[in-house]
């Protein structure tokens, strides 16, 4: 299976909401998730980029895990089968932790499905506390849709991704379709510090939404995010204590939506 070179560890030693200020603003005529001269893709435009792109596809969080050198700073807690809200059932990672002790963990993500492409990339990985009822964002070229708020959205991370070449060329009936394109795979870190998530749990930000996203380098340095490749919904919910919850503790958690998704902005600033 093809991989890409693992990403060297990212140096943002940081809780999930210390990151940086929200990067996707409300789609608004001339404003991010918009081309960059206001106007929208043609039917032909539309055609290339899926080539581009190899198509409308997806990306996908293959996992995220505790770095096992941490598992005894914290636990992996078992995640009953719950039906939560919407946009649809996700796979979660539940961790319980002592908020006294200040430590640092590391999770790992391996990303799966990386499509080939001739330019280089950027890995965005994204998170929320909130989840609106609908995308707020089109992003046509990706099979997922934008399921958090952009609101609220933060980044977690960014990650050069450089150009995959594909293994057979595209053909006639399958433009911009490749064989490398659901196997190429890469690797990254994220350390988080314990004592400043423990300020999160008790602020009531217990659960926080991730998605992953891939687009040109271009456009994300332009903040044009219409044409990015989105992953499924992951989910990391945490708590504040040296025992794992109970089932009915965790149920709940996902049953509820934070207090703090009812005082979001109507509007990006």
């Amino acid at each position: 299976m093809k991989k890409l070179d693992n990403l060297k560890k990212s140096s943002m030693a940081y809780a999930l909401l210390l990151a940086s200020s929200p990067v996707l603003a409300n789609p608004t005529k001339g404003g991010a998730g918009q081309p960059p001269d206001g106007t929208q893709p043609t039917p032909a435009n539309r055609a290339k980029l899926q080539q581009l792109f190899g198509g409308k596809t997806q990306i996908r969080i293959e996992s995220i895990t505790l770095d096992p050198a941490d598992n005894k700073k914290v636990q992996n807690c078992p995640v009953p089968e719950v039906q939560r809200k919407s946009p649809h059932k996700h796979k979660t990672l539940s961790l319980a932790f002592d908020p006294k002790k200040e430590q640092e963990v590391t999770l790992q993500f391996q990303m799966a499905r990386i499509p080939s492409s001739q330019n280089e990339r950027v890995l965005v990985l994204l998170y929320s506390r909130c989840l609106p009822s609908k995308p707020q964002m089109r992003t046509p070229l990706s099979g997922i849709k934008l399921a958090l708020d952009t609101r609220d959205i933060q980044v977690m991370g960014t990650y050069n991704v450089p150009v995959i070449q594909p293994i057979e060329p595209p053909t006639p009936s399958r433009p911009g379709v490749t064989h490398s394109q659901a196997n190429a795979q890469m690797n990254f870190e994220v350390a988080l510090k314990t004592t400043e998530l423990a300020k999160e749990v008790k602020a009531g930000n217990d659960t926080f939404y991730l998605q992953a996203a891939l687009l040109k380098k271009t456009d994300f340095d332009k903040k044009f995010y219409k044409k990015m490749i989105l992953s499924p919904l992951e989910t990391v919910h945490l708590t504040a204590n040296k025992s794992c919850p109970t089932e009915e503790k965790i149920s709940s958690a996902f049953a509820s939506e934070n207090k703090a998704c009812e005082n979001l902005p109507t509007k990006t600033e």
